[in-house]
């Protein structure tokens, strides 16, 4: 999950749960005051049923009832009891729903002039009234029809404004963040950019000092250290690597010059081309370390349209020039229409490096001394797979393939350094191109460079 997305989810759940709360107390408050103000409604039904039992008292029963029926017709359910002081039934409304009553109901009344009660949403009031010197208790019953309807419609739109408002608030924190934020996406965009063939490039700082731009400021500062860092070990690698070659180079002369000697035993010559072969490895470790030090900026390199074959063709005649007993096959495997070979933008000096190197390692890992070279061409892609029969490369040693000085289980037994594959990698991410390595059978590595055309 992204920090905006983190950031919208969280605001928008802290403004839901507000929202949230403040529905439930507006409803509930709401239920309160409609409790309230329909006992008050019910109190006053039940003293106006007292006054006019009471200025009616003596009339004809059916015409106190039918003047109390126009009276309820804004509620449902509505029942009116009157009792004397004695607490005798003197009157009872048209309403056929019956009210539960008992003398401790009476008493309540007695005791402190009214009562409240409710009953599965019928709700019942009782209120003790004196009048013309005589006390009367009225009970009344009703369901609170309008009222409730009105709790019911506040929380069907409380409801469904909760559900439009998290939609609302999701809607807007994001796109609030993401206008907050859009100096952070500038920021990580170049940083994105940023790699060890552009470190002299920096993010922009604005005048506007907020966190963003503090942190981009340190970013630059961090990259400075860095870039200094990095050119002060290539510096001190170059260095060192010329101050070899030197030497290195009168070693080997010197030994060569030997060697050509014809006065020279057959031990003391063993021991020269012993020798002799160390000092080229030590010469090419040193011509390894000098390419690997270059940064990518300072490597001097062409870019010019090269046919991959004719790559190819060079590094077999200098493989074979190298070991005589080496046999290279090279096929080529072209999609239909296609008639010949597409080119590729490079540098033919790095590209002839990788294939060498590819080929070199191929003919010392191999246990028949044969490279097998397929030339793949695609409609926008061009692939060469060089392989060879031996000892596979183990899953374990394949998430370290290309680091430096990186040598397998299998290359125990063969001369190298283990910068080959590491020096391949850097040049054909240079020349963007990309390598892969798999396993064809259960004795055949494959390493496959590919390009887009």
């Amino acid at each position: 999950m992204t920090l905006k997305t983190r950031i919208s989810t969280f605001t928008t759940s802290l403004f839901s749960v507000l929202f949230a709360l403040t529905a439930i107390v507006v409803i509930l408050l709401f239920s309160d005051f409609r409790q309230e103000e329909f006992e008050k409604i019910l109190r006053e039904k039940a003293i106006s049923s007292i006054r006019l039992f009471v200025d009616l008292k003596g009339a004809d029963q059916n015409m106190l009832q039918t003047l109390d029926k126009q009276k309820i017709d804004a509620f449902f359910s509505e029942r009116t009891l009157i009792f004397d002081a004695t607490y005798t039934l003197v009157y009872s409304s048209l309403d056929e729903s019956k009210i539960t009553w008992t003398k401790k109901v009476l008493d309540q009344l007695s005791q402190k002039g009214y009562y409240y009660q409710n009953d599965d949403g019928i709700e019942m009031y009782g209120v003790q009234y004196s009048i013309s010197g005589q006390t009367y208790y009225s009970i009344i019953s009703a369901y609170d029809n309008i009222g409730r309807r009105k709790l019911t419609y506040l929380i069907t739109v409380l409801f469904f404004a909760f559900f439009i408002f998290t939609f609302i608030s999701w809607l807007l924190t994001k796109v609030t963040i993401r206008n907050l934020l859009l100096p952070l996406d500038d920021f990580l965009g170049k940083i994105k950019t940023i790699n060890e063939r552009n470190l002299d490039a920096r993010v922009e700082v604005k005048e506007k000092r907020n966190e963003i731009d503090h942190l981009a400021h340190e970013f630059n500062m961090m990259l400075e250290r860095i870039d200094h860092s990095l050119k002060k070990q290539v510096e001190f690698t170059a260095n060192a690597s010329h101050e070899l070659r030197t030497p290195i180079s009168r070693i080997i002369a010197q030994i060569e010059n030997k060697l050509n000697e014809p006065h020279v035993d057959d031990s003391f010559r063993t021991l020269l081309g012993n020798m002799l072969e160390d000092a080229n490895q030590l010469s090419e470790l040193i011509n390894s370390l000098l390419i690997l030090s270059k940064s990518d900026n300072t490597i001097a390199y062409n870019q010019e349209w090269q046919r991959l074959d004719d790559i190819l063709y060079t590094c077999i005649d200098r493989i074979k020039m190298l070991h005589s007993d080496c046999k290279v096959l090279m096929d080529v495997l072209m999609e239909d229409g296609m008639d010949e070979i597409k080119e590729i933008k490079g540098s033919r000096t790095l590209l002839e490096i990788v294939f060498m190197n590819l080929m070199r390692n191929a003919y010392a890992y191999s246990d028949n001394k044969q490279i097998s070279i397929l030339i793949t061409q695609e409609l926008n892609r061009i692939s060469c797979s060089i392989s060879n029969s031996g000892q596979l490369i183990d899953d374990e040693d394949q998430i370290h393939l290309f680091e430096p000085f990186m040598r397998g289980k299998n290359a125990l037994h063969a001369p190298g350094f283990g910068l080959g594959l590491r020096i391949v990698h850097r040049i054909l991410m240079q020349q963007h191109g990309d390598i892969q390595y798999s396993k064809k059978n259960e004795k055949e590595n494959v390493f496959t460079v590919s390009f887009q055309v």
